[in-house]
């Protein structure tokens, strides 16, 4: 007859090289990670906490009036942080785009981007609706 402890021992041998090996697998095998959703989330705080900053005081809707694509660049370049790219686009009630200059201060092409939008309107007697769409990446 077989000797049946001996054959319990080689296929526990064979077991434990199996876990070995699939542990090994798993360690090395690097899976695809999902997006960081807590840098997408503050990305969005980031971008609407701007928009809210430059619409107290109806000046967001004074300098679209004016068209001073300038003095909206530089005012998110100061509320945004170190590190934020950004590009504006403004639309009309009628989702036309309204500024004829581009609003931004990097190119967003292979960045992983955030879109935030936000309603405001000028303050003058013919009231207007403007429809912001920010998108914002991270340069690093």
């Amino acid at each position: 007859m077989f000797n049946k402890r001996g054959q319990i021992r080689i296929i526990e041998a064979f077991l434990a090289i199996a876990v070995i090996f699939s542990s090994l697998i798993f360690t090395t095998v690097t899976f695809p990670s999902s997006p960081n959703l807590a840098k997408q989330k503050s990305l969005s705080s980031f971008g609407m906490q701007a928009l809210i900053e430059l619409d107290v005081n109806g000046t967001l809707g004074k300098l679209i009036e004016q068209r001073n694509w300038t003095a909206i660049k530089q005012s998110l370049d100061i509320s945004l942080p170190i590190g934020v790219s950004f590009n504006l686009t403004i639309y009309d009630e009628n989702f036309s785009p309204i500024n004829s200059q581009v609003i931004q201060n990097t190119n967003l092409l292979g960045r992983e981007t955030v879109s935030v939008q936000y309603i405001g309107a000028s303050q003058s007697q013919n009231i207007q609706l403007f429809i912001l769409r920010l998108q914002l990446a991270w340069t690093r």
